[in-house]
C-alpha cells in the first residue's frame, strides 16, 4: 500500500555527513550547541577515546575518533603513540602556535585533556581545509598520515587525493536510510581483527559504540 502524505520529505537527505573528498571552510566545532569539539570518553568496553568534531559550510559533519594506543610490543606501542601525537599536533596547531603545543602527559586521558586546554577557544570562527578518506572498513576519517588539514589562508594547498593510498570509494554502494545514522560510520565503535578480538591501533575513525564490524583496521601508515 502506498500512503502519500505531506510529511514525506522528497527534497532533502535525513543524514548529513561528509563523504570522501577535500572540503574547504570547515570548522572544528560540535554540531550540538555548547559542546566542546574534542570529546573524551570511554566505551562500554572500557576503551578510551577522543573524538574530533568538524562541520563544513553546508552543515555536513565529520567525527574523527582516536583511541588510546595499545600493543604488547613496546616498540610498536611507542610508534603508535608518537604517530598519534603527530596527528593531534597537526590538528591543534592550525588554531594555536606550534610553540604552545609542548608538554608532557602521564597517560592518554591526561594527553587529551591537556591538548584541549592548549586549544582552548582558539578554534572559534576559524576555517580550515581538510581531506576526508575511507578506512578499510568504509568509515570516513581523516587520514592517519599528514598533511590532512590546513588553514584556509593557505593559497597553494598541499592537500590532494593520492589514489595509491587514499581510499575514496566504498566497497559497497551507498544505501539511503531514513535515520540520522552516519552512512559512513555505524553509531564510538570498536574494530575487531580477523580473530574477532578488539584490535586498538590508536586510531578508529567512527562514531561511538561498542559494536565490532569484524573487519581489521590496517591503516597503520607511517608519518
Amino acid at each position: 500500500m502506498y500512503n502519500v502524505t505531506k510529511d514525506i520529505n522528497s527534497e532533502s537527505r535525513s543524514n548529513n555527513f561528509m563523504g570522501p573528498g577535500i572540503y574547504e571552510n570547515v570548522e572544528l566545532r560540535h554540531v550540538e550547541e555548547g559542546k566542546y569539539p574534542i570529546v573524551y570518553g570511554e566505551s562500554k568496553k572500557g576503551n578510551k577515546f577522543a573524538a574530533f568534531h568538524f562541520i563544513n559550510d553546508k552543515g555536513e559533519i565529520l567525527i574523527h575518533t582516536e583511541y588510546e594506543p595499545s600493543d604488547e610490543d613496546r616498540e610498536k606501542l611507542e610508534n603508535k603513540t608518537l604517530n598519534q601525537i603527530k596527528r593531534f599536533k597537526h590538528i591543534i596547531t592550525k588554531f594555536v602556535d606550534e610553540d604552545k603545543f609542548i608538554f608532557e602527559a602521564s597517560n592518554f586521558e591526561d594527553f587529551v585533556n591537556k591538548s584541549a586546554a592548549i586549544l582552548g577557544n582558539n578554534y572559534i570562527g576559524k576555517k580550515v581545509r581538510i581531506k576526508v578518506v575511507l578506512n578499510n572498513s568504509d568509515y570516513t576519517t581523516l587520514p592517519n598520515y599528514v598533511p590532512f588539514i590546513e588553514n584556509m589562508e593557505v593559497e597553494k594547498s598541499r592537500l590532494s587525493i593520492n589514489t595509491a593510498i587514499d581510499k575514496m570509494v566504498r566497497n559497497k554502494p551507498d544505501v539511503e536510510t531514513s535515520s540520522n545514522e552516519n552512512p559512513f560510520a555505524t553509531t564510538p565503535i570498536e574494530v575487531a581483527d580477523a580473530t574477532g578480538e578488539y584490535n586498538p591501533d590508536g586510531i578508529q575513525p567512527t562514531m561511538y559504540d561498542d559494536l565490532a564490524p569484524g573487519a581489521p583496521n590496517t591503516d597503520d601508515l607511517p608519518f
